[in-house]
């Protein structure tokens, strides 16, 4: 029986969704490829991506944050409701529940605690604009990942379902295929919840991503070595000392996004603080661009 023939039979996993890793070194086993020609050895285990039939739209719910909704708040010019949000019993509460939920499958394990043991989150701006094809990635993106690496540690967060975000980190060839760098684990909009607060005097109530749901789960990461990217800054209201904020990245296929140089002025930014800072604290994240332009210029 043919590899991909026999994994859907065990799995429901479709062979044309599936993504094998970690079977055959440097390649993925061709859709023709029988269990025999592989000649595996007894024991030898992988992993297998894909969304099984009838899973496919299960994770949709009413209360997921809509990926459509650009409206933002800078949560650095309201710091004291940033502490009320961090200390309300609700979101306390909430951060317990979502951490004894939170099943992380690790891609690629942490490296060992060293002075490089920073990890870096990447959500959104790697990924939103984009079509789900390579052609339409943020220039520079494998570069940049490449340069941050020896320095962090990198998780991938996005505010989109699995099966979307599957979609376009196997397709963007982040996932699935040999890279310089190693993506440690991958979360989706499942374990973001909501925080209430007002702007202009009206009410509002909008999705976080409580970086402390993973502290809880990898205690060598904490506030003093995370950075969490993304370009709404309304997602880091419970974790603001360590959002850093870039732009957008739209119109992929125009002047314009061609262009876009901002994955290279965060690379410079990332790999200078974990050069010259043992710790975090007390950075702001939020003259990042000042800083980058206060280095030597650089051959990019």
């Amino acid at each position: 029986m043919d590899l991909k023939d026999k994994l859907y039979s065990l799995t429901s996993v479709p062979p044309e969704r599936q993504k094998i890793l970690g079977l055959v070194k440097g390649k993925l086993p061709p859709d023709e490829c029988t269990i025999r020609d592989l000649k595996l050895a007894g024991g030898r285990k992988f992993t297998l991506v894909g969304t099984p039939i009838g899973k496919e739209l299960k994770e949709r719910t009413e209360d997921m944050p809509d990926v459509m909704n650009d409206f933002d708040i800078d949560v650095s010019e309201y710091p004291e409701l940033m502490r009320a949000f961090a200390n309300d019993q609700r979101n306390i509460r909430k951060i317990r529940e979502a951490t004894e939920s939170l099943d992380i499958h690790l891609i690629n394990p942490p490296r060992p605690a060293s002075p490089f043991s920073q990890s870096l989150v990447d959500t959104k701006p790697l990924l939103d604009g984009c079509l789900p094809t390579a052609e339409c990635a943020r220039p520079g993106l494998h570069t940049f990942l490449e340069a941050v690496y020896p320095y962090y540690d990198i998780c991938i967060w996005s505010q989109t379902s699995w099966v979307w975000l599957e979609t376009k980190l196997v397709e963007l060839r982040m996932l699935g295929c040999d890279q310089p760098y190693k993506i440690c684990f991958v979360l989706d909009k499942r374990p973001m919840f909501k925080v209430f607060t007002k702007r202009d005097g009206k009410s509002f109530a909008h999705h976080v991503k409580p970086l402390k749901i993973i502290w809880n789960k990898f205690p060598q990461w904490n506030a003093n070595n995370t950075i969490h990217i993304d370009d709404l800054s309304r997602n880091f209201a419970l974790n603001y000392s360590c959002g850093l904020k870039i732009s957008a990245f739209k119109d992929a296929h125009t002047l314009q996004g061609v262009a876009d140089r901002e994955l290279f002025k965060l690379s410079q930014y990332l790999v200078h603080i974990a050069s010259f800072f043992p710790d975090f604290n007390g950075i702001d994240h939020k003259d990042w661009k000042s800083v980058v332009r206060s280095l030597k210029p650089s051959s990019d």
